[in-house]
């Protein structure tokens, strides 16, 4: 009995031990007193922001800060730190919503920061109403360090937990009738202009001429329409997709029918491997228009 009450005491005080080395690890405590949930120690996917959060990072980038109204979450008097004084226009305001956030090792393997998408009134449509923009400094000590027109990072899947991340981001436009989505594998903050994609989807059906998707269209080609989204799975991540079968899409082309040819949807699993991206079911599609 008194080696039972022994070995039990021995398990007590390991547990205790353990405990407290959690407790008061740098992994262990979160925001640093902020309240942020922010980890250093790993890659993160964007999440929308808590209350905390707005408080910590509005600050940084909207002088005099008030709102809501005209549909954005804040208005601002001034943009603090924005590459261009050209912004918003002579009684357009300076709308802004901050929508998400990502944690991370984002421009180096060892930096501690932070890049929010953002909404802006002040952004016009070839920026898609939006950007994004990088802070460092950690919890409590965040400074602004740029704004990105354009960037927006809110639909991404982070592809690896240590050293400097990358992520796979789903992006979409729409202009005259002409919907394209494409999915990009890339580093924060992305590359201004097109993105490099491994997966490009363009709907022409809206435009002045809705069988555009069949000009150039290859034999056995099926024609992708939209990458409707992207989420994280077990293993990796996945995308849903809009599709025009090869069959189908061969048969409304010949007969000038293409925007009323049968669509169907279905899921692409995608498997990082460090350094390329696969994808299955690995289907033959048409390049985009």
């Amino acid at each position: 009995m008194k080696r039972l009450a022994t070995l039990f005491s021995l398990l007590v005080i390991i547990v205790i031990i353990g405990v407290g080395l959690f407790l008061f690890s740098p992994r262990g405590q979160q925001g640093g007193g902020s309240g942020d949930v922010w980890q250093a120690a790993s890659n993160h996917d964007p999440r929308p922001l808590s209350g905390v959060e707005q408080a910590a990072f509005l600050p940084l980038v909207c002088g005099g800060a008030y709102g809501p109204g005209g549909g954005f979450a804040h208005q601002c008097t001034s943009l603090l730190g924005y590459p261009s004084q050209d912004y918003g226009g002579v009684g357009l305001g300076l709308g802004i919503t901050l929508k998400s956030v990502i944690y991370g090792h984002l421009t180096s393997a060892d930096a501690d920061e932070a890049y929010v998408t953002y909404a802006g009134s002040f952004e016009p449509h070839a920026d898609n109403f939006g950007g994004g923009i990088l802070f460092a400094g950690g919890p409590d000590h965040w400074k602004l360090e740029a704004w990105y027109p354009g960037g927006q990072a809110e639909n991404c899947v982070s592809l690896n937990k240590i050293g400097r991340a990358k992520f796979v981001c789903l992006y979409g436009y729409a202009d005259q009738g002409e919907v394209d989505s494409l999915l990009a594998v890339v580093n924060l903050p992305p590359p201004s202009g097109e993105k490099p994609a491994i997966l490009d989807a363009s709907d022409l059906r809206g435009t002045m001429n809705p069988n555009a998707n069949c000009e150039g269209l290859a034999p056995g080609s099926a024609v992708l329409l939209s990458i409707d989204n992207l989420s994280r799975v077990k293993g990796g991540a996945e995308a849903g997709i809009s599709y025009v079968s090869a069959g189908d899409a061969k048969a409304a082309c010949a007969v000038s029918n293409f925007a009323n040819a049968p669509v169907k949807k279905t899921t692409l699993a995608l498997h990082w491997n460090g350094s390329t991206m696969k994808i299955s079911p690995n289907f033959s599609f048409a390049p985009a228009p």
